[in-house]
């Protein structure tokens, strides 16, 4: 028998654990999501989902369960909280994110920064969102590349800024724009945030991770408030 979400994918980097799972077409998902490892809360709330969105949400809490089980940690019931963000025990930290075909879910132990994590298709897209993503001084420094390449830098940018916000949601709790953080980049694979968010919140310390594999660009970012010097950079 085919297994029921497999893991595609793991990446270990400094802090915690990410894990990719597949997910099935829609019109399997509600037969998958009778076999996932769920407790009785998740298959409450999990029975009220379109099957569009079913997959998804399963797959993630899949991936994360997996992921803090590979930690160390047993995992309990993970419901979403007031933002959709799931809500975990004080010691517990993780964010999830999922494209067509794959979800994926960062987890890690301990206090620390906040953290969210998100997945993109590594490709040029279809629509050019530049403007929307980049603020000026980052559309200047994309400017000079060829134009499949720029938008795949623009892609890199959209998940990099999709993850800090989650991140920092706990903290703002509203929505933040693309154009209150730019991305700058440190080395490949790290980067830290300038921002610059429009209600003055802060100061906060952002920082990222970023790894290219299977078709998608996976997204990593930490948190902190305060303006000390970035924590959350290099892999382990």
């Amino acid at each position: 028998m085919t297994e029921v979400f497999a893991t595609r994918f793991r990446w270990e980097c400094r802090g915690g654990l990410c894990l990719g799972v597949d997910l099935p077409p829609s019109d399997q998902a509600v037969a998958a999501a009778e076999r996932a490892e769920l407790t009785d809360d998740e298959r409450r709330f999990a029975a009220q989902l379109a099957p569009l969105r079913l997959g998804p949400w399963v797959g993630g809490r899949v991936a994360l369960r997996r992921a803090f089980r590979e930690l160390g940690t047993a995992l309990g019931s993970v419901l979403p909280d007031g933002r959709g963000a799931p809500r975990l025990p004080r010691g517990l930290r993780g964010s999830i994110s999922h494209k067509a075909t794959l979800a994926v879910a960062f987890a890690a132990l301990g206090e620390g920064e906040s953290l969210g994590v998100d997945i993109e298709l590594d490709a040029p897209t279809r629509v050019d969102v530049s403007r929307h993503v980049l603020a000026p001084e980052e559309a200047q420094t994309l400017a000079g590349l060829a134009e499949g390449e720029r938008l795949r830098e623009v892609t890199l940018r959209f998940s990099l800024k999709e993850a800090l916000y989650k991140a920092l949601d706990p903290f703002v709790r509203r929505y933040v724009a693309f154009r209150e953080a730019i991305v700058v980049p440190v080395e490949p694979g790290t980067t830290r945030f300038d921002l610059r968010l429009a209600r003055g919140e802060g100061p906060f310390t952002a920082t990222g991770l970023y790894t290219r594999r299977d078709g998608h660009v996976l997204s990593v970012v930490g948190v902190m408030p305060g303006g000390g010097p970035a924590a959350f950079v290099g892999e382990a």
